[in-house]
């Protein structure tokens, strides 16, 4: 990202019923989808980006549904 001026979004965890360690497998899946989700709409409601890894590689996804690999 080029642009100075733009701050991250920040998504604060937490609102779990319970620690991640005392989590089941599927538990965690569940909460860490919540996270990324809420951590998209916050994004795309400032006309941002979500970048986050896959495969080694580093995402932006946009509102729109594009993505853009970027390193």
């Amino acid at each position: 990202m080029k642009n100075k001026s733009i701050k991250p979004v920040l998504v604060n965890y937490g609102g779990a019923e319970k620690s991640s360690f005392d989590m089941t497998p599927e538990e965690f899946k569940i909460a860490s989808n919540s996270i990324f989700n809420r951590a998209k709409e916050k994004a795309f409601s400032k006309g941002l980006p979500i970048y986050y890894g896959k495969k080694g590689k580093v995402i932006a996804e946009y509102a729109d549904g594009h993505t853009e690999i970027v390193s």
